[in-house]
This record gives structure tokens, C-alpha cells and sequence, in this order.
């Protein structure tokens, strides 16, 4: 039989284990689930009417974090994510803030921040959204339970998101929702560290998805050295203009040392729209260094 550790949690208090984000506001049951998708399969399957969350942790992508809210003014602090807003009555309704959690003191974990936590929300039998926070962000869960899955693999973790950004599963969701599930779920892949993430990314950026755009976009962002060498393959390969300037946009949040020689080199292409979706990020790249070639290229 599976164990479990139940652990209701009345105000903000220590982590169950330590992989596990410190909860308010909810009941935590900690499992090892033999096989990811199928235990959150089981669980969906129990939520009929009332939501429930499963989360768990993965390396995140090197010099990423993957965020956290914070809520500060003379009388109140707020430092996390509130999973259910319609959950929390009175003390939204007043205010328009989660309940107040204690400011941080002592010494903080070195290695505090350095992991990706991924949260999933079950209803009527399936998953309907995604969200993604640091591992050192503190949780309101809004009176819910969180299902929470030690000793997860990355590779598990891109397998279940990588269910969540295929477009026709969901058709049951609205139009919205879907969208809302599938991009969410394709940037919480892109947080993680595992080489399994690139591949996805490729896979959908290289494809006709509604999602492709948004996975052009993240390889820029996030996904360093590996992300620069696709978007730059692919801007040799594409001939369609408005996905040209696409690609020079996501390159110019690429942080590689061939960055601004690369958009150097487009300044002088004949497609107005693409030069003008260099330059921004070639003056801001090149600084003051480059103010008389972006002069130039606007005469």
C-alpha cells in the first residue's frame, strides 16, 4: 500500500521534505508515485466537482528562476502564489490581497530558488491548468489539496506537460482555457534543465501548432546557446516575412556572444519589417558602441 503523509497546515510552516514548498492554507498528502501520469490520472479521476492540485519539483534551466509574486507595502507582506483566489472569502473580498504571510528571518537557503516547481489542477476528471513557481515560493493553496509527488523525473515531468500542449486533447475546455493550458504547460517545459525540454520546444517550433509562435519565442528567452542555433537555422530555411520578423524578434532576446553579430548582419536586409525588428535589439545589445550603425541603417 502506498503511504502518505497527510499534513494540514494552518498557517505558513516548514516544508514537508525538502523539495516541497512551505503551504498555507491547505492539506498537503506527499506520495512516490510509481508512474507520473497514471497517479495523476487516478487523482483526476476523483476530482469530479471540487478542484484539487498535484505538484512536484524539477531542476530548472540554468540562469533561470521560475518566479514568484510579492505583495509589500507599510502594513502587509505577501511573498508566493495563491492557487485559488475564489477560495480565499472575506479577506479578498476587503482587500484584494491573499492572507498575509510572515516576512522571511534568519539566514536564507543558499540553494533557495534553484529548482522548478510545477502545479497542475485537476477538475471534472482531467487537468485544466498549469502553473509554475521557484521551489522557495511559498503556496496559499486556498482551503484546496495539493497532491504532492516526490522523486519525480524531469523526463516524467516534460512527458505529462507535453500531454497538456497537444491542442485537440482538450476539446472539452473551452477556447480560452485551452489556450491558456497549453501555453502555460509549454513554458513550465521550458524551465526545466533537462535536454528533453529542447527537443519539445524544437519539435513545436518547427510544426504548424497555434502554439509555434510561442515556442520561437521561449527558445530566445530560455534556452541559451541551444536556442540560438535553432532560430538562427530556421530563419535560413523560412521565406514567409511575418514569420521571419518572428524569428528575429525571439533571436533578439538571445543572449549569446553571436547575438549581435547576427542581428548586425540583418540590418542590412531588404525586408524593411525584419530590419526594423533587428535594430532595437542590436542598439540595445551594442550600446553606445553601435549608435552610428544604427544610424545608418535607418537612412
Amino acid at each position: 500500500m502506498k503511504a502518505i503523509t497527510t499534513l494540514v497546515l494552518l498557517g505558513l510552516a516548514g516544508t514537508a521534505s525538502a523539495q516541497q514548498p512551505a503551504v498555507q492554507n491547505g492539506k498537503v498528502e506527499t506520495r512516490k508515485p510509481a508512474a507520473l501520469d497514471r497517479e495523476i490520472s487516478t487523482i483526476a479521476a476523483t476530482a469530479k466537482t471540487e478542484p484539487v492540485w498535484v505538484g512536484w519539483r524539477v531542476p530548472v534551466v540554468d540562469g533561470e528562476r521560475a518566479g514568484c509574486s510579492t505583495w509589500v507595502d507599510d502594513s502587509y507582506y505577501f511573498r508566493g502564489q495563491v492557487l485559488d483566489y475564489s477560495t480565499l472569502g472575506s479577506t479578498v473580498a476587503t482587500t484584494g490581497r491573499p492572507q498575509p504571510t510572515t516576512p522571511p528571518t534568519g539566514p536564507l537557503a543558499i540553494e533557495g530558488g534553484t529548482g522548478l516547481v510545477v502545479l497542475v489542477r485537476l477538475i471534472d476528471g482531467r487537468g485544466e491548468r498549469v502553473n509554475r513557481i521557484a521551489d522557495d515560493c511559498p503556496i496559499d493553496a486556498g482551503g484546496r489539496t495539493i497532491y504532492w509527488f516526490d522523486a519525480v523525473t524531469p523526463a516524467e515531468s516534460l512527458r505529462v506537460l507535453d500531454s497538456y500542449t497537444r491542442e485537440d486533447a482538450f476539446e472539452r475546455l473551452s477556447m480560452n482555457a485551452r489556450r491558456s493550458l497549453t501555453q502555460s504547460a509549454l513554458e513550465a517545459i521550458a524551465y526545466h534543465r533537462d535536454p528533453g525540454a529542447k527537443a519539445i520546444l524544437d519539435r513545436i517550433a518547427t510544426g504548424t501548432s497555434e502554439l509555434r509562435s510561442r515556442a520561437i519565442s521561449l527558445l530566445g528567452s530560455r534556452r541559451g546557446a541551444h536556442g540560438f542555433a535553432t532560430l538562427t537555422k530556421l530563419l535560413q530555411t523560412e521565406r514567409q516575412s511575418n514569420a521571419r520578423v518572428e524569428l528575429v524578434n525571439a533571436i533578439g532576446t538571445t543572449r549569446e556572444s553571436e547575438t549581435l553579430s547576427t542581428l548586425r548582419g540583418l540590418l542590412k536586409d531588404p525586408n524593411a519589417k525584419l530590419r526594423a525588428a533587428a535594430v532595437y535589439p542590436f542598439a540595445i545589445r551594442g550600446q553606445q558602441a553601435v549608435v552610428p550603425e544604427v544610424n545608418a541603417s535607418n537612412n
